[in-house]
């Protein structure tokens, strides 16, 4: 198992439709960028670039959103917004940005209180669409699609420390992260086929079915139950 590497899936883009009447959606226009991807906050904090790559004005939303079960796919996200947290430990800032074709600027996370183990943030940066005079009646007919993206931020410890344990069950194996931020696991092999590498996060465990789970450097679990066939996924 490897400690190494970066989130299978670190930054999400999704699409903002814009519609006028009922016409033909246009090319998404994938003007905004934000760097980096993944943004690790230690305790002075860290900002991130939002850069237009366009030749239009953007206007630009960012909002925060704690992210409470790290490491499950896109989809089974659950995330909680910073301003329904009672005591939050991270605050991002500004809230709305302009930007200029070729203009970059930046928006800061500031941690207002230490933690003891990891925890993980969505930055969500939503390009607006504000359609006046011409604007409108250019996309009359049509859809505007814009790009936007939601960056994973991990607010670390001051002192992290990684570490795994996988426990065998009836139907496969489980990983759980018993250190104070991420572990990477790498090689793991389900029923002869190697598993691409995943991320187990404190708090939320990992599990992997299968009748014969390898993990380096840990063993094997062979499972006493008949499982139906995999599906490939």
């Amino acid at each position: 198992m490897s400690r190494d590497g970066v989130n299978a899936r670190p930054a999400a883009a999704w699409a903002v439709l814009i519609a006028a009447c009922c016409g033909v959606a246009k090319p998404a226009q994938a003007a905004i960028d934000v760097l980096p991807k993944v943004v690790e906050v230690e305790q002075s904090g860290k900002p991130v670039k939002i850069v237009n790559r366009g030749h239009d004005v953007e206007y630009v939303s960012i909002s925060l959103s704690r992210l409470l079960n790290p490491g499950v796919p896109l989809e089974e996200e659950r995330l909680q917004s910073i301003g329904d947290t009672e005591h939050p430990a991270l605050y991002a800032y500004p809230f709305h940005l302009t930007l200029a074709p070729g203009q970059s600027k930046s928006v800061s996370l500031k941690p207002l209180a230490p933690v003891d183990r990891e925890t993980d943030y969505r930055l969500r940066v939503k390009p607006e669409v504000r359609l006046l005079g011409g604007e409108r009646r250019e996309i009359a007919g049509g859809v505007v699609v814009k790009l936007g993206f939601s960056v994973l931020v991990r607010q670390l410890p001051a002192k992290p420390r990684e570490k795994i344990s996988v426990e065998c069950d009836a139907t496969g194996a489980r990983f759980t992260a018993t250190g104070n931020v991420r572990y990477r696991v790498s090689g793991v092999k389900v029923d002869g086929s190697v598993l691409p590498d995943f991320n187990v996060y404190p708090g939320t465990p990992i599990h992997r079915a299968g009748r014969s789970i390898a993990v380096p450097d840990a063993g094997t679990c062979e499972t006493k139950e008949n499982l139906p066939p995999r599906s490939g996924r």
